[in-house]
This record gives structure tokens, C-alpha cells and sequence, in this order.
């Protein structure tokens, strides 16, 4: 995909790994033409938005299922639980109505509202947080920690591999998601990149494949950032989450 960013559509076409010439033409077609920043943009904001959504919900939501006892603990995880069980597909028609309802159509807060409820996010956070030992959390109680201090000053640092896991995964989900935006979006303004780029390869009734490479290239480089820096940590993350 990134070398056929860079060649014309002859060398795309026959089929050529090298470009014969290193083509930039493309990347100024797709800036030019199509409306890249605007989807940019978007994509940026839900992304970022909802997932620090997500672990401002899910950080208490873990640490309360995990460290904390009270009634009907096990019950209120297990349906936390719940939510991979459900397919989108299945309440999609019921999601849409409710956020017609509150206006939230064709706006950015339509993705980035039904994205924060995650049971994947509670699930890899709790898993991490139950292998802590108590040790930590009762030293912090005898000297007169309060259970928001134990959760933000104790657990939270050490369960840090694990926030950057949630991260990732979910901003590279957001990012990536079509089908949802799709649906909630009306106006080709406010399209998040993926819905974007369908239109964009739809636009031409030739298509070009050098401009719609060249986008596709300039869409994943913030999810190839993402994992190159907070590799170490992801890796970490998971394989502990799932001890």
C-alpha cells in the first residue's frame, strides 16, 4: 500500500513493487481534492475522545469489581460481562433511535457517547488489578488513605501496562470502525476517515488507485504510532491481564 502510494497508476497496474519513478502526485490529489482533513479531524476526535471516555468510566468500574467488597459484586461483574455477548448488529436499530432522540445525529458525540460503556475495558483492567497484592492496598489504609487515594496513587500506577492496553485497543477500534459512523453520520463533513475513504474510492467513475493508497497510508499512520510507541506496554498488558 505505501509503494503503490507513490506510483502511477501504469505501474500500479502492471503490477509493480518498485515504483519506475516515486510518484508524490497522489498524496497532492487526495489533499487537494477529497475532504482529508475534515475526516482527519473527526476520526482524531472520536477516537481520542471516547477512549479517554472509556477509562474514565472503566478505571472505577474495574477497581470497584476487583478490589472492593460489598453485595451483589460478582453479580454486577458478571453482567458487565454481558456486553460481549451482544453483537452491535443485534441493537443497532435501538442504539440509532436513542440517539436520534437525544440529537446526537450527524454529531461527533453520536460516536463517541455508545462507545464508553466496555466490558472489554472493565474485563482486561479488573483482570490486572486482582493480581496486585493486598500488601500495597493495606499499607496505603494504615496510613490513612482514603479508597479514591488506594485506587488513583496505588492501584492505578501499577495497573499502567493495562490502561495502555485498554488504550490502545480501543482507540485503534474507534478508528477503524465503519459500520457504526456510517449509520450515525449524514453529512460527508463530519464522516470519520473509514466511511470517508469508501466514498472517496466511490467518487471517481475511474477509479484511481494511487490517490485512494495514498489516503489509506495517511489513516493508518496514527494507529502505526500508536502501537510502535506503547508496544511495550501493550504486550505487557495483555499477557498479564489474561494470567
Amino acid at each position: 500500500m505505501s509503494l503503490a502510494s507513490f506510483q502511477t497508476e501504469k505501474d500500479i497496474l502492471a503490477g509493480k513493487w518498485i515504483p519506475s519513478q516515486w510518484f508524490v502526485e497522489n498524496y497532492k490529489i487526495v489533499l487537494q481534492r477529497a475532504k482529508m482533513r475534515a475526516w482527519f479531524t473527526n476520526s482524531l476526535i472520536s477516537s481520542v475522545g471516547a477512549t479517554v471516555g472509556i477509562l474514565v468510566i472503566c478505571i472505577p468500574a474495574a477497581y470497584a469489581v476487583s478490589r472492593m467488597e460489598f453485595p451483589g459484586r460478582r453479580i454486577l461483574y458478571l453482567l458487565s460481562l454481558t456486553g460481549f455477548m451482544i453483537p452491535t448488529p443485534a441493537i443497532v436499530i435501538p442504539l440509532y433511535l436513542v440517539v436520534r432522540k437525544f440529537g446526537l445525529v450527524n454529531n461527533l458525540l453520536g460516536i463517541i457517547i455508545p462507545a464508553l460503556p466496555s466490558s472489554m475495558a472493565v474485563f482486561i483492567l479488573s483482570q490486572f488489578m486482582k493480581a496486585i497484592p493486598l500488601d500495597y492496598e493495606e499499607a496505603a489504609r494504615l496510613d490513612g488513605a482514603s479508597e479514591l487515594d488506594i485506587m488513583l496513587k496505588v492501584i492505578l500506577p501499577m495497573s499502567l501496562p493495562a490502561v495502555v492496553t485498554v488504550a490502545v485497543l480501543h482507540f485503534t477500534w474507534i478508528w477503524n470502525d465503519f459500520f457504526w459512523p456510517l449509520i450515525v453520520m449524514t453529512s460527508d463533513k463530519m464522516y470519520t476517515l473509514p466511511v470517508g475513504l469508501v466514498a472517496l474510492a466511490g467518487s471517481d467513475v475511474n477509479i484511481r488507485y494511487g490517490p485512494i493508497m495514498a489516503a489509506n497510508v495517511i489513516a493508518s499512520l496514527p494507529v502505526i504510532v500508536v502501537y510502535v510507541f506503547m508496544q511495550r506496554y501493550l504486550t505487557r498488558g495483555v499477557v498479564l491481564s489474561l494470567r
